[in-house]
């Protein structure tokens, strides 16, 4: 019984030495033996958490211990514009959340580095090129979804805006995927598509069980793990059986889609026990891009559409735009959208109010350095906040005013600012920014002309803030869609 006590103690000791803070490491929260800052670390929010309490408290670099984790909350402008720069910055870190997704490996794109990231990032973007990244046949693609969701609107007298637009643009990406486009009501895809929100809504799930991983292994009920990632075992074993029914029609001279160019890749790479193309790895990848599609371009609409009933004016100036612009014989084209100067203000100061990340996904230090006069050890993980660009006072005057008309000059033309990057800059920078920038504009524009948009008079007026997720999606709301006349 002595020599466990010794020995418990002594374990006691190793990781409370463990948990400690690195020398000349950044200021932040007290911390704790065992669980470090966690305690002090928000469950939500933690982007205004930075914003309204740690920035004015530490400094824009506030260092966090999390079980024996290192962090680094990066909460001022011009320190996240450096930190996305920085080639020691671009490693991914993952918890047991996304390694639990991705068969406890480093493998896809969103959540991998090092050469395996380059490699795969290369190839896919790449063949998703071939199959609709181009500017015509994505444009196509695009027009033949907004079609068919203007039909569905028009059937409709009162518009339910949450998960209104999920299948359009998810049809977009995933046909070039998997060559798939699916019916709006999709009973299999609702279901993909509900688990997915409940894994991405998760925010304090994987709290304790990232701080002690061996947790999950009994079944913790109570702490929601079991239950987002069933949702997840069932997106995996989805991608599994869409990829091997693509493997039993595979014609190696003929590929139809991303995932027949991978398959085949992957046989030619079969003799090659180095090859990183495997099907674990792209059951990931389709997962990341099956998430990509599903939640952000669709959040980010759901947001215009409520900033245009909040603001009737700022509606009618589109339409006046629309109509001067483009007429109403034709639906918008990506060939307008130079001379569209006001509906370009106008997308851009939504993804300022509302964007749809408004942390970037945790970055990794991949060696010893400094920032600011402080040491940022190896392996340390990086929470850096867009938001801290897009609601900085002293750049913006009025952060907190929906106010298109800061993009535009004392013409009328629309100025870009070099702060307004809600999809990241750098090597991390996404990779479906161009699609989701012209999917955002093509569904918004052709909304806009055919539509004029009002609450319900019934309903509260909805509020602006964002739910708490990975994705920050508005909170459910209705609208009236009156044809224009």
């Amino acid at each position: 019984m002595f020599y466990l006590l010794l020995a418990g103690v002594a374990l006691l000791i190793l990781y409370s030495w463990l948990t400690m803070k690195p020398k000349n490491f950044p200021p932040g929260p007290p911390y704790y033996p065992i669980v470090g800052s966690a305690p002090n670390f928000p469950i939500k929010f933690l982007h205004l958490h930075m914003a309204e309490k740690w920035l004015s408290q530490y400094g824009p670099l506030v260092g966090l211990m999390l079980g024996a984790k290192k962090c680094v909350a990066v909460c001022g402008p011009k320190e996240v514009l450096e930190v996305l720069r920085r080639e020691e910055f671009q490693g991914r870190h993952q918890n047991v959340l996304i390694r639990d997704r991705a068969f406890d490996k480093k493998i896809g794109i969103l959540f991998s580095d090092g050469p395996l990231w380059t490699e795969q990032r290369r190839f896919t973007l790449r063949h998703l090129r071939d199959f609709g990244f181009g500017k015509h046949t994505m444009e196509e693609a695009i027009v033949e979804e907004v079609e068919d969701l203007v039909t569905d609107i028009r059937k409709q007298k009162v518009v339910q805006v949450s998960g209104l637009f999920a299948i359009s643009t998810l049809n977009v990406l995933w046909n070039m995927m998997a060559g798939v486009r699916y019916a709006r009501d999709d009973p299999e895809l609702r279901k993909l598509l509900a688990d997915l929100q409940h894994f991405l809504r998760g925010g304090g799930i994987g709290r304790i069980v990232n701080l002690f991983p061996v947790v999950r292994h009994y079944d913790p009920g109570f702490l929601g793990y079991r239950k987002a990632m069933e949702g997840i075992w069932k997106m995996q074993d989805y991608m599994r059986e869409t990829i091997r029914n693509h493997e039993s029609t595979l014609d190696e001279n003929s590929a139809r889609d991303l995932i027949d160019v991978y398959l085949i890749e992957m046989r030619k790479q079969a003799d090659n026990p180095n090859s990183t193309f495997t099907e674990e790895g792209l059951i990931v990848i389709c997962m990341d891009i099956f998430a990509a599609g599903a939640e952000s371009v669709g959040s980010f609409l759901g947001f215009c559409l409520l900033y245009m009933v909040l603001h009737p004016r700022v509606q009618k100036e589109v339409q006046k735009e629309l109509d001067a612009v483009v007429g109403r014989d034709r639906r918008p084209g990506l060939q307008d959208r130079p001379q569209l100067h006001y509906v370009e203000a106008v997308l851009t100061e939504v993804s300022r109010m509302n964007p749809t990340s408004p942390l970037t996904p945790p970055h990794r230090c991949t060696k010893d350095t400094t920032m600011n006069g402080y040491n940022i050890p190896k392996d340390t993980i990086l929470f850096i906040s867009l938001w801290s660009l897009f609601q900085d006072r002293e750049h913006w005057g009025d952060p907190e005013q929906f106010r298109p008309e800061r993009f535009l000059d004392a013409d009328g033309k629309f100025v870009r600012d070099e702060w307004m990057i809600p999809f990241g800059t750098g090597k991390r920078a996404c990779m479906g920014e161009v699609l989701a920038r012209n999917s955002m504009f093509l569904i918004f524009t052709a909304l806009l002309q055919e539509f004029w948009f009002t609450l319900p008079e019934e309903d509260p007026v909805p509020p602006t803030t964002a739910m708490h997720g990975v994705v920050a999606t508005h909170h459910p709301f209705r609208l009236v869609a009156n044809k224009r006349q």
